[in-house]
């Protein structure tokens, strides 16, 4: 003893009497405290590293431990049982902090089956067409200067260059090889918007990467319906949206989900977000890396016929 507490001796770890024992070594020698002995310790226990006191007690203000009986241990472990099944793991039935490898396989597993299910559905179906545009670049005011729409059985229901009115920047030009003199005699998109119409009318339009081609039809159709028709429409949050014909247009298409997307899915090469929490679910700590397509010939129409041959791939 060096010190006193509340007018009470301290010890050091160690130091105590024997018959000066803390709580939880009592509840190791099967005694708890009788009834308003708990705020009347004998001494106290000086601890470390967070410089508390714990309090000591002697064996007089103590009674046995009552022994549980068969049925109270019955409904402990039955409470024990439903507050892990509530918090554990349903995959390795273990409670621990974000994800466990079993999780990821069984994600990985049925985004795959998912993605091959997507794919045997699109080749099963007769209506489904695949879409596919070569353009001036990938900036937003790229214009389309090829563009094929193929049927899910190869027959070519569109295949045309197109004259995008604008010069094609030499980097595009080595990407797909058409120059401004191959497309000179091509017809212009708004020539082809019927043709174009007609192949997807009643159709379900699959595209490789959906949203860039989509916004390319949007930038045609945009241009197309501003030269003939007057945009009413007043400016949203300060920026002037596509004309609302455009929109129309667009909206009465049936769009196929992403193929680039149940690709990625169905390939499984997952990358990490190094910046999400821990806690957060899986598959919001990272997502699947975009792969090219495969065979991909950087004319609309071969790659139409390699999304085709990349969705036999992944129904296989």
């Amino acid at each position: 003893m060096t010190a006193t507490y509340q007018d009470l001796p301290v010890y050091s770890t160690g130091s105590a009497p024997a018959g000066l024992m803390t709580r939880a070594q009592l509840r190791g020698a099967g005694r708890r405290l009788r009834p308003g002995q708990k705020t009347r310790p004998q001494a106290w226990l000086y601890c470390m590293p967070r410089h508390h006191h714990a309090p000591l007690y002697t064996l007089e203000q103590t009674s046995p431990q009552p022994k549980s009986t068969p049925a109270q241990l019955a409904a402990l472990a039955v409470g024990r049982a439903v507050w892990w099944k509530a918090r554990a793991c349903h995959h390795c039935d273990e409670i621990h902090k974000g994800w466990c490898d079993q999780e990821m396989v069984a994600m990985f597993r049925q985004d795959h089956d998912a993605a091959a299910q997507w794919a045997r559905k699109v080749l099963d179906d007769p209506a489904c067409v695949v879409l596919d545009t070569e353009t001036t670049g990938l900036h937003d005011g790229a214009r389309i200067v090829d563009i094929a729409v193929l049927g899910i059985d190869g027959s070519v229901l569109l295949d045309s260059l197109v004259n995008p009115g604008v010069p094609i920047p030499a980097e595009s030009t080595r990407i797909h090889g058409i120059t401004d003199d191959t497309v000179k005699d091509a017809p212009s998109f708004s020539e082809l918007l019927v043709s174009l119409t007609t192949a997807l009318h009643n159709r379900k339009v699959v595209i490789y990467n959906r949203e860039f081609d989509k916004r390319r039809l949007a930038v045609e159709l945009h241009q197309h319906y501003r030269a003939r028709y007057v945009n009413l429409e007043k400016p949203r949050h300060g920026r002037q949206r596509i004309h609302p014909a455009a929109r129309a247009w667009l909206a009465a298409q049936t769009w196929e989900d992403c193929a680039m997307v149940a690709y990625a899915e169905w390939y499984g090469d997952w990358t990490w977000d190094y910046e999400a929490r821990d806690d957060k679910p899986l598959y919001r700590q990272g997502d699947y890396r975009w792969q090219p397509l495969p065979g991909a010939g950087h004319r609309a129409a071969d790659d139409c016929r390699a999304v085709i041959s990349a969705l036999k791939e992944m129904a296989a």
